[in-house]
């Protein structure tokens, strides 16, 4: 059976970016990599370098898990973003995978199943202002027969505020919700995540308003299954 090849610890996807960057100061030009794609990839590592060794150090907070978590979202959606358009045989050779630390590709492996099963959300508090902890797991009675279908969980995220938004809130940059969502499709995609859970924190003037999720799994090649219910919180 085919493995992902993005590494699962934080410090193996520093390794494994880390090594990229320096691989694309020679091979970038001549694999058409645009100089702005490798610029957005070193940003997401310094800063996700930044974050981590906050999280380690003695001044862990909630609020700067947080900020680890989607700014190592940020650096997964630039790598795979770039595996996906420019690292790809050909033009690369079996050489340049092993030197960028990737997969060599089996002959033999099975395709990836579309996603067949449905995941569930519950939330809670997490116990400070602001804070919400979203809990994801497989919906009673599906799932898949290939654990590669039912990958990871694509988590869409949506806010109402009392009685609904206005015209000009909803049509701002948070869009806002003029109703409750009837499903996933109409709330905003807000990341993948393997995790079980996912603490999610919001603005200030939020508070009192309610947040709304949605979840659908996601396979690895970027295929959807089926939504999941949706769930609601009040925002403390």
């Amino acid at each position: 059976m085919g493995m992902d090849w993005y590494p699962r610890s934080r410090d193996a996807q520093i390794h494994l970016t880390d090594s990229w960057i320096e691989v694309f100061k020679t091979k970038a030009a001549e694999w058409n990599i645009p100089a702005a794609n490798v610029s957005s990839l070193i940003a997401a590592n310094s800063v996700a370098k930044e974050k981590l060794a906050v999280v380690k150090s003695g001044e862990r907070t909630a609020a700067s898990v947080v900020e680890c978590n989607e700014v190592f979202a940020e650096l997964e959606a630039e790598a795979r973003f770039l595996k996906k358009h420019y690292l790809l045989l050909p033009p690369l050779e079996l050489a340049d995978l092993a030197t960028l630390l990737l997969l060599l590709p089996d002959e033999t492996r099975a395709p990836v199943g579309k996603p067949t099963g449905c995941p569930a959300l519950t939330l809670t508090c997490h116990g400070e202002p602001r804070m919400l902890q979203v809990h994801l797991a497989s919906l009673a009675g599906t799932g898949s027969l290939d654990s590669r279908g039912d990958y990871g969980y694509a988590l869409y995220k949506g806010i109402m505020p009392q009685g609904g938004a206005t015209l000009e809130q909803a049509a701002g940059i948070k869009h806002y919700l003029m109703k409750e969502p009837l499903s996933g499709d109409e709330l905003l995609h807000f990341r993948f995540t393997r995790r079980k859970t996912e603490l999610v924190e919001f603005d200030a003037m939020e508070s009192g308003m309610t947040a709304f999720f949605c979840a659908r799994y996601e396979n690895q090649k970027g295929e959807y299954g089926a939504w999941g219910p949706c769930a609601s919180a009040v925002i403390p």
